[in-house]
């Protein structure tokens, strides 16, 4: 890690209490968080845990004010959950301001590019670990060619709440890939030979590399909504998008249950 940084997320929370009248206590999030990236899950999660708008660093910080965040309650379990641009830049900023203010499990609930050669669209992905580039995680200490093993306890706490639910998912590693327009086939053969069975833009190397670094628990679940060798679709338009997406809001609220026993 560099030391000597012009800036770090602790001054910006500590000049948005300047600029506010609110103290530190206001900036806090729940310590379980969801990072989500669809409107139709958050909907329906604002329904299963009561969630409430609140407005946290929008107003203070533009590089990781997500672009919806609220707070709820689960069962017993208070959670955050909140929507940010996408890619790898904003999730770090964003990871960092969540640990800083409180977050100590933070799971990453969303759709990636299943190119496993038994993963089926809509099929759920539970990965172990983070590989391939992305702009940002090498900033904070992450080897080009490293592979990122994700937390052992919440892939467990993933795959006992996938399993009670469906059998349609499958376990196996991440490749980061952020120029969606830049895949080829080739690519796609060489790193399912490295264990690869999805594909997203670079948050979960991102995330990976900063919770390790702060021993905070983290992990994800994705759906496949495309697959590159078989060509676009627009699995949103259809009814199972909404049941896929429901269903694995469903199995990330039971994992935080599990994580909180």
């Amino acid at each position: 890690m560099k030391e000597n940084l012009c800036i770090s997320s602790i001054d910006v929370i500590r000049e948005a209490i300047k600029s506010s009248n609110k103290n530190a206590k206001d900036f806090e999030v729940n310590p379980n968080i969801l990072i989500i990236f669809s409107g139709f899950l958050l909907n329906y999660l604002r329904e299963r845990a009561n969630l409430e708008k609140i407005e946290w660093l929008m107003p203070f910080h533009p590089y990781a004010a997500p672009e919806q965040i609220y707070r709820g309650k689960f069962q017993d379990i208070s959670i955050t959950i909140l929507i940010p641009p996408m890619g790898a830049s904003p999730i770090s900023s964003i990871t960092e301001d969540l640990i800083n203010c409180g977050a100590k499990t933070i799971l990453l609930v969303c759709g990636s590019w299943g190119v496993g050669e038994n993963v089926k669209l809509l099929d759920y992905i539970i990965p172990t670990h983070g590989l391939g580039l992305d702009g940002t995680s090498i900033h904070y200490g992450r080897e080009k060619n490293e592979e990122t093993e994700l937390n052992k306890a919440v892939i467990k706490a993933f795959i006992t709440e996938t399993k009670k639910r469906t059998e349609n998912y499958h376990i196996g590693k991440n490749f980061c890939k952020e120029a969606f327009y830049q895949i080829n086939k080739e690519e796609i053969y060489e790193i399912r030979k490295k264990g690869c069975i999805s594909i997203e833009n670079g948050e979960l190397n991102v995330l990976a590399t900063i919770c390790n670094q702060n021993s905070i628990k983290f992990g994800a679940i994705f759906y496949s909504y495309y697959n590159p060798l078989e060509g676009w679709k627009i699995p949103w338009n259809d009814t199972k998008y909404k049941k896929c997406v429901q269903l694995e809001g469903d199995i990330a609220l039971g994992t935080l249950i599990k994580l909180n026993k």
